[in-house]
């Protein structure tokens, strides 16, 4: 499917951001993400400035399993939800499959560089399989309050990305500093023959804040309002930020 081919130079300009809650059910689905990632983060032994490639490697791992669930859910039930009442979608599904085939992309880039062992598969299966079935019954329940979810969940990956890189600068990570992305990367995301290992954590760091805009932008619009949208809002985003770069 089609999905952004980042500029280096944009992606080296990322920054973490936060949405504030503005009801209660957003901060019902921030609170529920803050939780998780205390409990995941107390299981898994994550302490910032402490981990090494391969813990960040099963961290990232798990949570790109889990981060590929939403965006299938949300375009399978959508999609029947299209066919079951005679009316176009106005563009939601192609978004998040576009999301669900990205997030998969991310797991496949970083399998090339670990293969889990069958107790970590175990695991990773059920948890996938809970996730499945309490964030389907909460997309049918809500589906604003499960993009929001996403899009928190979303501003958590950017955070644990944006440190990893920052840690891979600083030296702390010397494994990965030498190492050449996967060609699978290098190929979907069109880096270059010699793209090094933190180009790729850039690139997977750009598309996780793609998916905090629009889970966030799609939690704000009514269920029956074109998603195309969201792309409309991109365009305009760069063409000001273009300008505001010529000023300068």
């Amino acid at each position: 499917m089609a999905h952004p081919v980042w500029d280096p130079k944009d992606v080296e300009k990322v920054e973490v951001s936060h949405r504030p809650p503005k009801d209660a059910k957003d901060w019902i689905a921030y609170k529920a993400i803050k939780t998780l990632r205390w409990g995941f983060d107390l299981i898994s032994g994550y302490k910032p400035g402490q981990v090494n490639e391969a813990g960040y490697l099963s961290r990232i791992l798990f949570l790109e399993v889990i981060a590929g669930v939403p965006g299938m859910i949300g375009g399978m039930l959508r999609h029947l939800r299209s066919l079951g009442t005679f009316q176009r979608d106005k563009g939601w599904i192609h978004h998040l499959l576009e999301e669900a085939e990205n997030e998969r992309m991310h797991l496949f880039s970083f399998l090339e560089v670990k293969q889990p062992g069958w107790l970590f598969r175990m695991g990773i299966l059920g948890a996938q399989a809970a996730f499945i079935m309490v964030f389907s019954a909460l997309y049918l329940a809500s589906s604003k309050s499960a993009h929001r979810f996403v899009g928190y969940l979303e501003e958590e990956a950017v955070k644990t990305y944006t440190l990893c890189i920052q840690e891979l600068d600083e030296g702390k990570l010397p494994q990965w500093a030498s190492i050449q992305a996967p060609d699978i990367a290098k190929e979907y995301w069109a880096l270059g023959p010699n793209a090094s290992f933190r180009d790729m954590l850039l690139a997977v760091r750009a598309d996780e804040v793609m998916h905090r805009e629009m889970n966030h932008h799609l939690a704000d619009l009514k269920s029956d309002a074109p998603a195309e949208k969201f792309q409309v809002k991109v365009e305009e985003w760069r063409v000001e930020k273009a300008k505001n770069e010529n000023k300068q």
